[in-house]
């Protein structure tokens, strides 16, 4: 019937010429199925996070039987914990909007979250503490090189100085982060 075509997955794919080649053995069925079951999660992380609204992820998943949707949320859901950058708390919402909903259980969210405000935290110091120094060294700088007056404004988070500061920062952060994802058996990228 033309109104019953249907998507073929890449497992219908491979084991359609697998029974043209002869028959897989059941342990090359079982990583055939777990590669696409894996892929599978992994394209609906990226494709969340690319716009997908979560409720067409909820539809997506609801297409699938119970074994195989239970084995999409995971791959799903460890490819969003691992996507999760510290610094870039706009994609770090977007993902954590899902892991909320799909994982059951809140406290991987709310560890996350709370590790974000502790880094927000400590950079928000490191600004106060490090910028207003670095800016009268580079003023001094400049006013050597004569070049001075009220409209110079040194670009300060574009000094070498800086951006060591904050990259330590930032790797003692994705450390922390690496140990939670730890906790929930994903490692980061």
């Amino acid at each position: 019937m033309p109104g019953d075509d249907k998507i073929r997955s890449a497992l219908d794919i491979a084991l359609e010429k697998a029974e043209k080649l002869g028959s897989l053995s059941a342990e090359e069925r079982r990583r055939l199925e777990e590669q696409e079951l894996s892929e599978a999660g992994e394209a609906l992380a990226r494709r969340y996070m690319d716009g997908l609204p979560l409720r067409d992820v909820e539809v997506e998943l609801g297409r699938r039987d119970s074994k195989e949707r239970e084995a999409i949320v995971s791959h799903l859901l460890s490819s969003l914990l691992n996507g999760v950058d510290i610094t870039d708390t706009a994609r770090l919402d977007k993902a954590l909007g899902a892991i909320d909903r799909l994982y059951g259980d809140p406290e991987v969210a709310g560890r996350i979250r709370a590790l974000v405000a502790e880094y927000q935290r400590a950079l928000e110091a490191l600004r106060r503490d490090n910028l207003g120094g670095l800016e009268e060294e580079k003023r001094r700088e400049l006013e050597h090189k004569g070049i001075s007056g009220s409209a110079v404004q040194p670009n300060v988070e574009a000094s070498v100085e800086w951006l060591e500061a904050r990259e330590q920062l930032d790797a003692a952060f994705r450390t922390r982060m690496d140990e939670v994802r730890a906790l929930w058996g994903t490692s980061g990228q």
